[in-house]
């Protein structure tokens, strides 16, 4: 199993989008057991630098509907330098708002929406075949 972290940002439904999250990690190679909740940025950037000591796949459950600087997008944008980005991939969401998976190295953020429904979806999709084929170690 590999171990991951989940931090819901300005989240809301976070007790129902965290059984549609491990009810999509049924019969995979994740598991998380580590959940923040966080509602500002400085306090995201460091959930996100201590998470990143003990796992390297980090969940981010909401901010993807603000269409300001608490959209998690704009964060995430300022908080990581482009040049320490390897990829950055659109997580297609045909119920409503796109996740997105960034990668640096083997250490991976992992944006899905704040709706169980659309959880469910982005998770059904190519994300986990797409985690399974990066080099998960323990950090």
């Amino acid at each position: 199993m590999v171990e991951c972290k989940t931090v819901f940002y300005n989240a809301r439904k976070t007790s129902l989008c965290e059984k549609a999250l491990k009810k999509s990690f049924l019969g995979t190679f994740l598991e998380t057991n580590d959940i923040s909740f966080v509602t500002d940025k400085k306090a995201l950037r460091k959930i996100l630098t201590d998470s990143f000591k003990e796992c390297n796949i980090v969940f981010i459950i909401g901010g993807l509907e603000f269409g300001d600087e608490r959209n998690i997008s704009n964060i995430l944008s300022r908080l990581l330098k482009p040049q320490s980005v390897d990829e950055c991939k659109k997580l297609k969401n045909n119920e409503g708002d796109d996740g997105y998976v960034v990668r640096s190295g083997c250490q991976l953020i992992v944006v899905l929406p704040d709706e169980p429904k659309q959880i469910t979806a982005v998770m059904q999709g190519p994300i986990l075949g797409y985690i399974s084929k990066i080099e998960i170690t323990r950090a």
